[in-house]
């Protein structure tokens, strides 16, 4: 009677630790670190009490399992910092130490795994794959990072990995697949280069604005924005946060102090910077819709022509 009951002890012990390693469903969390203007508003920082259900929406970490593949290009592959969104059956919510990978054009990664940097060498071979050879990783002991593990196994020497690239609104996404066909880590990327650029600010909060002196010029690669208010220059820095979709926050403005006649458009035009928390495109190319966290649109833009002077 007495091991009859262990038995029952064990059993039961066994079924709640195994409740307890639930997956989590939600995808992005994140918060960047609090910047200071010298304007007369403060910088808006993503709220890390955030909703779930306002975060950006995964493909399903398995998906898409088909042989219809679509090989990434050298230029597509190479194209930025790719966050890792998930690996295996773990969904990645870090809001630091955020597992990333680099493919440079010259055939080397740099990765993190969340705990430890890994480098080496990877080539894409023509039916879709990718090798990874002369793997060096650093040997910190992070017990807390439950997925470190998980993605240092997948860049070891001799790794094969089958490679898929999908487009899905304003991110890109890349599945690493097993010799099965299974999703084993799926990377994400933002593209928000369509906003590089001069761009003339055509409304504010929903007014029209008609004054060419008011401008934006952005720089996605280097993460810095200047313009000039119709009053005074200004300039500060981007930050784009991997973790939502369509993100870009505009931080750190600096602004000259002459005096005129368009004091109250200066004014709503810093606030509304200030405010942005994501961009869209509009009907088309030629315009760029910035918007508040919630959603509401506080600028609109439309991009200045290049001259001929420009091109040269």
């Amino acid at each position: 009677m007495k091991s009859y009951s262990v038995y029952i002890a064990i059993a039961l012990a066994a079924s709640l630790s195994l409740g307890s390693c639930s997956t989590v469903k939600g995808l992005f969390g994140g918060d960047k670190s609090e910047s200071t203007s010298t304007v007369t508003s403060q910088a808006v920082k993503p709220d890390k009490n955030k909703k779930k259900k306002d975060r950006p929406t995964q493909p399903d970490s398995t998906a898409p399992k088909t042989s219809l593949t679509e090989k990434p290009t050298q230029q597509e592959l190479s194209g930025g910092q790719w966050t890792v969104a998930s690996v295996g059956d773990v969904t990645i919510e870090a809001e630091e130490d955020v597992p990333y990978v680099n493919f440079d054009t010259q055939g080397r990664f740099y990765a993190s795994d969340g705990c430890n940097i890994i480098n080496g060498t990877y080539a894409l071979r023509s039916d879709g794959s990718m090798v990874f050879s002369n793997v060096l990783t650093t040997m910190k002991y992070c017990p807390d990072v439950e997925y470190s593990a998980l993605i240092a196994s997948l860049f070891n020497d001799d790794s094969k990995l089958g490679v898929d690239c999908r487009r899905i609104g304003q991110e890109t996404y890349l599945y690493l697949k097993n010799a099965s066909g299974n999703t084993v880590m799926t990377l994400r990327r933002h593209n928000m280069e369509f906003m590089n650029g001069n761009w003339l600010v055509t409304s504010i909060d929903g007014k029209k604005i008609d004054d060419e002196e008011a401008n934006i010029f952005i720089d996605i690669a280097e993460l810095k924005v200047h313009g000039n208010t119709g009053c005074n220059y200004f300039n500060g820095q981007i930050y784009i946060d991997p973790q939502r979709t369509n993100a870009i926050d505009f931080s750190n403005m600096g602004v000259t102090r002459m005096a005129c006649p368009k004091g109250d458009q200066e004014r709503l035009m810093l606030v509304a910077l200030e405010e942005t928390a994501t961009a869209v495109a509009g009907k088309n190319e030629d315009t760029v819709l910035l918007l508040d966290k919630k959603g509401k649109e506080v600028m609109t833009l439309k991009r200045i022509p290049l001259t001929s002077t420009d091109n040269e």
